[in-house]
């Protein structure tokens, strides 16, 4: 077992290498065929080669890709390590970013949950009985505008 740990010429991801030296063969051999034979459809031999070298290149970074060696060291997941040190604020690294998840999430939830929602004209929505501070603003909002109907004063389809 002289040769266990030692790797031959082609390396670990053959498939990928033959895949890629497959689509160069038949890429270059229809654009040749193309280029130097007369017949009418040379133009989609031409075009055939060309998109055949292209996805040649597909073959050729996965063979590059699946023969990187990497030390054992640096493949730890650093996901669930401690220590990740303080971030922006004064607060952990692992924090910050769930805290900045969830203040956006809650912001984009309350910036839509209006939008979204079906609502008829101002008159015929039911008022509640007990009105803050919000909606009396809203109250007088709706009141100003029919105030402002009555008059004439808006265009339909101004707003």
């Amino acid at each position: 077992m002289a040769g266990v740990g030692r790797r031959r010429g082609a390396g670990r991801c053959r498939a990928a290498l033959w895949l890629a030296l497959l689509l160069d063969g038949a890429g270059v051999a229809s654009l040749l065929s193309g280029v130097l034979a007369d017949v009418f459809f040379a133009d989609l031999l031409i075009y055939g080669g060309g998109v055949g070298i292209f996805f040649s290149l597909l073959g050729w970074v996965f063979w590059y890709v699946g023969n990187l060696e990497v030390p054992p060291g640096e493949l730890q997941d650093d996901v669930g390590r401690g220590g990740g040190g303080i971030g922006i604020g004064g607060h952990p690294k692992e924090e910050g970013g769930r805290r900045l998840a969830t203040r956006l999430a809650r912001s984009l939830s309350a910036r839509f949950s209006g939008t979204l929602c079906a609502r008829g004209p101002p008159t015929a929505r039911p008022q509640a009985a007990k009105q803050g501070p919000e909606d009396g603003a809203a109250a007088a909002a709706a009141a100003t505008l029919e105030e402002q109907e009555r008059e004439g004063d808006l265009v339909e389809g101004s707003l």
